[in-house]
């Protein structure tokens, strides 16, 4: 089974800098080892490594919106 979701944000915080600040070879790396210990998708794992800590505003089909933040783990 998966990890925990306190454990999962907290390697979500850890990752998410070295992948924000990281070249294309390292981001790399940082998505691989995040998709392999959370057991995400790899385009989900990738979404959020790089908006990890920021507001995200959604859009549904008829013009409805959603903020959201993508919280980094406490």
């Amino acid at each position: 089974m998966g990890l925990e979701m306190k454990v999962r944000r907290a390697v979500l915080k850890e990752l998410a800098r070295s992948y924000q600040r990281g070249s294309n070879r390292e981001k790399g790396l940082v998505l691989k080892e995040l998709a392999a210990l959370a057991g995400y998708n790899l385009c989900y794992a990738s979404w959020l490594l790089g908006n990890c800590g920021r507001k995200v505003i959604l859009r549904g089909k008829r013009g409805s919106r959603w903020c959201l933040l993508v919280r980094q783990g406490k």
